[in-house]
């Protein structure tokens, strides 16, 4: 029981104790002032009688019984006697009379003391006779009855105004005062700053005083406990160097991606893609470096990372550090056309962020990238992750490896799927175009132009560029499609404007005729064109495919276009094959030209080559120049045309 109700009943007893004995207290004072006016009215009427009778003219029998007579009549005794002096009785005259209207129980609770009064009666000093009386209590009782009604009357109104008052106090003590204090005490530990309550009854001052301290006190509390948790989040899920979400956090986000419900993405995925690239050199940076400045680079990257993303309008990306060297970039509900176009731009990043390690080299990165889809399971994702990062630092170079769910070789079937839709849907839709560069010589004439098919998606993505989508194309047996709209396109550019333009065809367009017949169709019906169109094709060609490559050059030639090789220092089996083909030029190229300057074999083999070109009037010009000492080189044996980061051109200069 409340301490509320147990005050009211105890208070409520009192109440009905002090009622309950004023009653009683009220009774029988009334009682025995009854009781005390019937003993005086009996002993007077008998004083009254004795001396009536005490007259000698009242000494005849006759007279005394009738003034005994007229006595009794009047009601106001039950008992009216008078006796000799022996104790005869004379005269009597007695009546047994009750109040009706007054309960038994009630004359039984509260009896009348109603004692008999007695006088002598004398003529002279001779008693002749004794008189005895006992008052009619009647009337005593009724009025006896009456007066405890009213009292008990007066007791339970008394007792209901009390029952009022105390459901009325307790309704007010609960709705002013303990709503007030609840109110106060709901408010304690809210995230609202502490305010000062002012008490809205003045007994809750102290009360009121002491609730807005310790509000004060919980809400100092509170915000330091939630900055210590604020922080020790941060601790448990964030990499303190760069900032970004470390590999639990990154881990935990990828299971509930694999586990959300499926839902179809616009672009045609259900699931997404993720990237993981690691710095190769991160200790030898960190063994010859400032960690302060490792670190700030390691930042400063990411940042860049994460400022592309932003530019490519890439739908919610998470990039996370997954150790010291490793990162990872969560790709979710992004096809892998977009998401090989983020790979690329990343890696550019990569690339342009590199600082020298040791003795003057760059710092490596290496790549992988896999799609993954609903119901997938984050381990084995994460394995073909780890598998293609070993397939991308034995490569030797910073392209992206593309692990696959099968043959950890080759995207999935969502993947496949995803390039076959985009791809189709741009052959369908007319949706390439062609991004032109100047080919331009030493002394800085254009030479002409040379083309890259470029693929777009949708018209607020970036176009992918032929590099990124022909191996795919190549598996759906969709390259010689790319290839013919990319010759359509070229001539389109060529009626459009002045100059040579190349472009290139992938040695897979070849192997069957489809291409061919096309291919002449086309050039048939803009035969004036074709003179200016130079087709490129890769060294590879010449060795392993030559009868197609042979095939190939028939065409050309009859419409007057021309055919040109590159990556000619990878495949130098080609050389042999210079003269069996009517070649325009040849490319020089790779690691072989960028280690000219510290290797004479090259330089003597790059000689050689030129000697077989010009011999064969063929032109040789060089690509991937790193520096000005291997441009000097070039130019001295005799090549006017190259590019790369290290050519300076006379308009350039």
């Amino acid at each position: 029981m409340s301490i509320l109700r147990q005050l009211l009943l105890s208070v409520t007893l009192a109440i009905s104790v002090i009622l309950l004995g004023t009653l009683a207290l009220s009774v029988n004072s009334a009682r025995e002032y009854l009781s005390g006016q019937l003993q005086v009215q009996s002993t007077d009427a008998a004083v009254s009688l004795a001396l009536s009778l005490s007259q000698p003219a009242n000494n005849d029998p006759v007279v005394q019984e009738l003034l005994v007579s007229a006595l009794y009549d009047g009601g106001h005794f039950s008992l009216v006697r008078l006796t000799d002096p022996d104790g005869k009785v004379l005269i009597e005259r007695q009546a047994t009379t009750t109040a009706a209207a007054v309960p038994a129980w009630f004359q039984a609770l509260a009896p009348l003391d109603t004692q008999p009064a007695t006088h002598a009666v004398s003529d002279g000093w001779r008693q002749i006779g004794e008189v005895t009386l006992i008052a009619n209590d009647a009337y005593a009782w009724e009025a006896l009855w009456r007066s405890s009604l009213k009292m008990i009357a007066l007791v339970v109104g008394a007792g209901i105004l009390w029952a009022v008052f105390a459901f009325v106090l307790v309704g007010w003590i609960k709705n002013r005062l303990l709503r007030e204090i609840s109110d106060h005490v709901r408010s304690i530990g809210q995230d609202s700053p502490a305010e000062q309550v002012e008490a809205r009854v003045p007994e809750l001052s102290g009360v009121v005083q002491a609730l807005n301290q310790t509000r004060e006190r919980v809400h100092a509390s509170v915000e330091e406990q939630n900055a210590k948790i604020e922080s020790l989040e941060l601790e448990l899920n964030q990499d303190p160097v760069t900032g970004l979400p470390n590999r639990k956090y990154f881990v935990n986000e990828f299971r509930r991606a694999l586990e959300a419900k499926p839902a179809r993405t616009p672009h045609g995925i259900d699931g997404g893609h993720v990237l993981v690239f690691r710095q190769r050199d991160l200790a030898d940076l960190n063994r010859y470096m400032p960690r302060e400045f490792i670190d700030q680079w390691l930042r400063s990257a990411c940042e860049r990372i994460l400022g592309t993303l932003k530019s490519m309008h890439v739908a919610a990306p998470m990039l996370a550090r997954l150790n010291g060297s490793d990162f990872a970039l969560l790709l979710p509900g992004c096809a892998a056309p977009q998401a090989m176009m983020v790979a690329e731009q990343l890696r550019a990043d990569l690339h342009a962020s590199r600082i020298p390690v040791g003795e003057g080299h760059l710092c490596r990165w290496a790549q992988a990238m896999t799609d993954y889809g609903h119901g997938n399971q984050a381990g084995p994702v994460l394995a073909r992750l780890d598998f293609g990062l070993m397939r991308a630092e034995s490569a030797g170079n910073d392209q992206v490896v593309i692990a696959g769910a099968t043959d950890m070789q080759s995207p999935s079937e969502s993947g496949e799927r995803a390039w076959k839709d985009a791809i189709q849907s741009a052959l369908e839709d007319h949706r390439f175009e062609l991004e032109t560069e100047h080919l331009v010589a030493l002394d800085g004439h254009t030479v002409r132009n040379e083309a890259m098919l470029m693929l777009r998606t949708a018209p607020d993505q970036v176009p992918i560029p032929a590099t990124l989508f022909i191996p795919p194309a190549v598996r759906l047996d969709l390259v010689a499609d790319c290839d013919l709209e990319s010759v359509r396109l070229g001539l389109d550019w060529l009626a459009a404007h002045e100059g040579e333009l190349a472009v290139r065809v992938a040695l897979p367009s070849l192997r069957g005729q489809k291409f061919l017949r096309q291919l002449a169709l086309l050039l048939t019906e803009r035969r004036p064109l074709a003179r200016r169109l130079f087709l490129e094709i890769d060294a590879h060609g010449l060795v392993e495919c030559h009868e197609q490559i042979a095939a190939l050059a028939r065409v050309v030639s009859e419409f007057g276009a021309h055919l040109g090789v590159r990556r000619l220092a990878q495949q130098f089996g080609a050389i042999a094959q210079l003269h069996t083909l009517p070649l325009s030029y040849v490319k020089l190229g790779g690691g072989f030209v960028g280690g000219m300057s510290q290797s004479p074999g090259s330089q003597q083999l790059t000689a050689s080559v030129l000697e077989t070109a010009r011999a064969l009037n063929i032109a040789v010009y060089a690509e991937d120049v790193p520096d000005a000492e291997t441009q000097r080189i070039l130019a001295g044996l005799g090549i006017g045309i190259m590019r790369g980061q290290g050519v300076k051109t006379a308009s350039a200069a």
